[in-house]
């Protein structure tokens, strides 16, 4: 089955087209760019039926150069013997998380593309999002879903976005019992401490006070609904550094 890539990034599909313009013809193209970006799953869609050996593999890539003129190598920078590399009437499909020799490169390759990064292409976001969220509602078994844009991390782009997403399906859906065996394993793994209870008792006065100055939006009634003095809830505010 071939692989899916979704892109709405005027960057991404000018890289298509190259691709594709260059298809048929035995020349040599390179794939840069930061992990995570799509840049495998790119690949494997257009061109779903070559070899795909791993660069982190020297024999093995080598071995099948030896047999083959189309090729794809994934994880290129790994390769520790590039200088004697010979892509003459191939067409070698490369991979790359990064440049390690730009001469080299520069020998072996027609074409270098450069893949953005999920920041350098934010029309992207919300597609990518739309895409995991149904994934997750499948994987999960949940009826409803609602990503807020704003709260997912593309830090290390489709490998935090996909986080972001199952991270919010759970929040949103766990129960009393879930958050309590958070709590127990995360103590459970970290307690080691002289002052540890009030230490870790801010693991549950901090969203329990920033949740209910959100909600009320007064510190008057919020004393009055967590049954505490309000200057002790004032100095608690402050301790916790919510103010």
């Amino acid at each position: 089955m071939t692989e899916q890539f979704l892109t709405q990034s005027t960057q991404v599909q000018k890289i298509i087209k190259g691709f594709n313009l260059t298809k048929s013809l035995l020349v040599s193209s390179i794939l840069v760019g930061e992990e995570y970006t799509g840049k495998r799953t790119l690949i494997k869609y257009l061109f779903p039926n070559s070899i795909i050996v791993d660069g982190s593999n020297q024999k093995m890539v080598e071995e099948s150069l030896a047999i083959s003129n189309k090729l794809i190598i994934f994880n290129f920078e790994k390769l520790t013997n590039m200088e004697n590399l010979n892509f003459d009437n191939k067409q070698i499909i490369a991979v790359s998380n990064y440049i390690s020799n730009e001469r080299i490169i520069d020998n072996l390759f027609a074409f270098i593309y450069k893949m953005p990064s999920l920041k350098d292409r934010v029309e992207d976001i919300e597609l990518l999002v739309n895409h995991f969220t149904k994934e997750v509602k499948q994987n999960l078994i949940i009826d409803e879903l609602i990503i807020d844009l704003d709260r997912v991390d593309i830090s290390l782009n489709t490998k935090s976005l996909r986080k972001s997403v199952y991270k919010e399906a759970f929040i949103h859906n766990s129960t009393h019992k879930d958050i309590e065996e958070i709590f127990y394993y995360y103590l459970l793994k970290y307690m080691n401490g002289n002052n540890d209870y009030k230490k870790y008792l801010a693991l549950y006065e901090r969203p329990l006070i920033k949740a209910g100055l959100k909600k009320f939006y007064s510190q008057l009634k919020l004393s009055s609904i967590l049954g505490i003095n309000r200057n002790t809830l004032r100095k608690k505010i402050y301790e916790l550094n919510l103010d």
